[in-house]
């Protein structure tokens, strides 16, 4: 291989390794850039494998599980409601839900999170080790009831959300159910971009840590980003500050 750099070959040797051959090109590749902030393409990063003769572990590839239950299932995906329109006039208009994974020390945290785009408040929340129906249902528990018939809350397509727990507690709860199109993550952004702010402004800073430490951080975090953080969009006061306010004037 010409241009063999002996540093980055080290490191994709040892990241590799340390990851037990789970990662492929492109996981490697982010990867490397968040722990060492080092940004490769990723087409180098397969032309030292090669070189070095790294395999990556293949996995089996199970049958399309979300097709085939959509198939044989008499419920249909829902319309997306939110038109990518992500302005809301009152609380509980418009929701954002999403599950996210945690890497931790000792293995995976699953965070299932609701987001309100009237102040961009995470108004529910859920941590689990199972990235399945009882997370949600979980999250779901502390969610307060539609303000009103038109009360939307999206998620993507992820089979949680076909579930027919699922469908039957967000109606009891008097919402629309919402759902994104098939690839198109910008749909259900805000959820996505709280995500993203979690991980660059707390997980990242502190570091990996045991699941038990970061149970407690999430949970700091979310009541500093909900009744601290202050927010341009919110006229530079934090969520919970900005409903209050809300409320004040509508009486």
């Amino acid at each position: 291989m010409n241009n063999f750099d002996e540093a980055i070959a080290n490191i994709i040797l040892v990241e590799h390794h340390h990851l037990k051959g789970r990662y492929g090109t492109l996981r490697l590749k982010h990867h490397i850039q968040q722990k060492y902030g080092l940004v490769l393409n990723h087409k180098l990063i397969r032309r030292y494998k090669q070189s070095l003769n790294l395999k990556v572990k293949v996995r089996k590839r199970k049958p399309p599980f979300l097709k085939q239950f959509i198939e044989k299932s008499p419920l249909k995906k829902a319309p997306y409601l939110m038109e990518g329109n992500f302005k809301s006039t009152k609380p509980l208009e418009k929701l954002s839900t999403d599950v996210s994974y945690i890497p931790c020390t000792d293995g995976l945290l699953y965070l299932s999170a609701v987001k309100d785009l009237f102040n961009n408040e995470i108004i529910a929340y859920a941590l689990s080790e199972k990235n399945d129906i009882n997370l949600v249902i979980e999250t779901f528990k502390s969610l307060p009831l539609a303000s009103s018939h038109h009360s939307i809350i999206n998620s993507d397509q992820g089979p949680l959300y076909y579930s027919g727990l699922y469908i039957e507690m967000v109606e009891k709860m008097g919402y629309q159910r919402s759902m994104s199109g098939k690839g198109l993550c910008w749909q259900n952004c805000p959820i996505e971009n709280w995500f993203s702010q979690l991980k660059q402004e707390c997980l990242r800073i502190e570091g990996p840590l045991t699941k038990d430490k970061t149970k407690k951080i999430i949970k700091r975090y979310v009541k500093w980003y909900n009744t601290q953080r202050i927010q341009k969009n919110l006229a530079y006061t934090s969520p919970t500050k900005y409903k209050s306010v809300f409320y004040l004037l509508s009486t």
